[in-house]
């Protein structure tokens, strides 16, 4: 049978055409993945704060019952901070989604760059969260006469940072970024 033959064979069975993409399912699917990479983000964005705000708490009122001196409250005012920051930088993220169309390309591309946007937090935590921590870790236990401890868990706690971060995104945000990229190559190289 030739080909032309079974296209129509096949188009009146089922009344589409052969290379016809269904765009109603394919939109379906991509918003789920959509929803699957905006659920990671309120995860990733949430648990930074709930924890920074929570380990603020301990440490402040571990201090308060102590009733250390003035810097045992840097870490949790720190914490607390980094808390606040959280929440700034998911307000202003969730500010600039709004800008991508309700459109299959609009829905990958928002699915995108969330994904960038998990990498380049993944990339940047070190600098903006992990080295303030440290360092005021380490002061803090510098003038508590552990100067050794603070050295040697600063350093783990930056290393076991950088490493992780680099795995987290090698493991889990590149495949889904290299997966949504292909789909878009894929549906822009389709001839309307």
């Amino acid at each position: 049978m030739e080909f032309d033959e079974m296209k129509v064979i096949w188009d009146n069975q089922n009344n589409e055409k052969l290379y016809a993409v269904n765009e109603d399912a394919l939109y379906t699917q991509i918003k789920n993945k959509g929803r699957s990479v905006n659920r990671l983000m309120n995860f990733v964005e949430m648990m930074m704060i709930a924890v920074n705000f929570g380990v603020g708490l301990v440490l402040f009122a571990d201090a308060w019952t102590d009733g250390g001196s003035e810097f045992r409250y840097v870490m949790p005012i720190l914490y607390i901070l980094f808390s606040f920051y959280g929440l700034y930088r998911r307000i202003t993220r969730r500010q600039e989604e709004v800008r991508f169309d309700q459109t299959i390309i609009g829905e990958l591309d928002k699915a995108i760059w969330q994904i960038d946007y998990l990498i380049a937090q993944g990339r940047s935590i070190i600098f903006w969260y992990v080295l303030p921590l440290a360092l005021a870790f380490s002061v803090v236990m510098i003038l508590d006469g552990k100067l050794l401890w603070a050295i040697g868990i600063s350093a783990m706690l930056f290393f076991a940072s950088y490493f992780g971060a680099g795995w987290e995104t090698r493991k889990w945000y590149l495949p889904k970024k290299k997966d949504l990229e292909s789909l878009r190559e894929m549906l822009l190289a389709v001839p309307s």
